[in-house]
């Protein structure tokens, strides 16, 4: 081998490698703003059907909406890099009333707002495109945070930490029309797909479909749901 061809694979090998340590950097900073997300989706939502007032549980149901987007961008991106998806922490911690919940929430939106910004530094000498994309999602974060800190302000600490107990078996209901509305949504998705000449395997599909009802589509049925409860609530 001639100097020059040893010299170029040479430079080639660290250059690989350079590439896959920016590789790992980014799935860890990408994993970790999973992790985050996931978590505030799982306490928002629980926290959410133990406010007191409809149109705080609306507004708090908005705020899920946003962040389970932000899980599927990270969900998607750290799978096309090549990583795996971390598994997310156990259930959400509640306080003793609907006041303590927000407070928690708040305190929550704080840490992952500047835990994001190690990661947004990082990633803007890696990948620029992920960097503007992470900078967006620490945007929506600081919003989160304002409309957190206007709902904590606006709660009593004191108010009725389970309102749901003034409807005896509405989350019974709430379950069962969740589940009608996941059945008729695949209904639709299967006709689709058969429409389509079954382009993929059934069980492709269908992990495909789980995972879109979850990450797309229940947020948004939730929100109806809690829509129409407040509406009721009105009358």
């Amino acid at each position: 081998m001639a100097l020059s061809e040893w010299l170029r694979s040479i430079a080639q090998h660290y250059l690989d490698t350079a590439r896959q340590e920016d590789c790992h950097k980014l799935i860890k900073i990408l994993r970790d703003a999973y992790l985050d997300a996931v978590k505030d989706v799982t306490h928002f939502r629980q926290h959410a059907e133990r406010l007191y007032y409809p149109h705080f549980r609306e507004r708090l149901q908005r705020i899920i909406a946003e962040e389970q987007t932000h899980v599927q961008w990270l969900q998607e991106k750290i799978l096309t890099l090549g990583g795996d998806l971390p598994t997310p922490a156990g259930p959400a911690k509640l306080g003793k009333n609907s006041w303590e919940n927000l407070r928690m929430d708040l305190e929550e939106e704080k840490k992952d707002y500047d835990e994001l910004l190690q990661g947004l530094q990082t990633a803007e000498h890696l990948d620029p495109a992920i960097a503007e994309e992470l900078r967006r999602i620490r945007h929506e974060e600081r919003k989160h945070r304002e409309e957190l800190r206007d709902l904590l302000q606006k709660s009593e600490p004191d108010v009725p930490p389970h309102p749901i107990t003034r409807q005896p078996g509405v989350e019974k209901q709430k379950q069962a029309w969740l589940e009608q509305q996941k059945m008729e949504w695949l209904d639709e998705r299967r006709t689709m797909w058969e429409a389509d000449g079954k382009s993929i395997p059934w069980i492709e599909w269908l992990t495909q479909q789980e995972y879109a009802w979850t990450a797309n589509e229940l947020p948004n049925r939730e929100l109806v749901w809690t829509l129409r409860l407040a509406e009721q609530d009105a009358q």
